[in-house]
């Protein structure tokens, strides 16, 4: 009788550490460790930098990153299911990059609380993101934070701006790559 009442405690304890660390995840409070990093990418309408960022941040992803990282983008203002502006599709083309088959999707607290980290466009971007946080707010970040110089600035908008501003863009994302996955490169060293 004993031993069918511990058995039974042990079981609800395993119980509720595994709806604590589910829950916990989806309020930010912390991952299970052997979960996938997850990665979010936000920008206005999730048709121009955003998508970019994502397809550029996939395309390059390290070998002994692959599997244990995913990528993905939202937009604050973004209307569900929009495809990627052309211009942004024609810039990412031409480095190798397919965005083609990219849909917008509206940023949400609950994307965000599901997220390891949020890369910010704008620092419009990371007030409205940290607002969504509730529990995690250190978690988002500007992008530009990871360039070279560590410069703190927004990406512009290329949005219905001829294709040089979308290649402008592109190249400003492109030099915070590397410093993001310098970034995880970090984190998964103490994982």
């Amino acid at each position: 009788m004993l031993l069918v009442a511990i058995r039974r405690s042990m079981l609800d304890v395993r119980c509720s550490m595994f709806i604590f660390f589910r829950f916990s995840r989806v309020l930010g409070i912390c991952a299970m460790p052997d979960d996938t990093y997850n990665i979010l990418v936000v920008c206005t309408g999730n048709i121009c930098r955003s998508p970019m960022a994502e397809g550029m941040l996939i395309n390059s992803l390290p070998a002994g990153l692959v599997g244990r990282v995913a990528i993905s983008s939202a937009g604050t203002h973004a209307l569900h299911g929009n495809q990627a502006q052309p211009h942004a599709i024609e810039v990412m083309q031409a480095i190798g990059v397919d965005i083609s088959g990219h849909h917008a999707r509206q940023l949400s607290g609950t994307l965000v609380r599901s997220s390891d980290l949020v890369l910010a466009m704008e620092t419009f971007h990371l007030k409205l993101i940290k607002m969504k946080s509730l529990f995690s707010p250190a978690r988002a970040r500007l992008l530009t934070e990871f360039s070279a110089d560590g410069d703190r600035h927004d990406v512009p908008d290329p949005m219905g701006a001829p294709v040089a501003s979308y290649e402008a863009s592109a190249a400003i994302i492109d030099s915070c790559v590397k410093g993001v996955y310098a970034y995880l490169e970090k984190i998964f060293k103490t994982r």
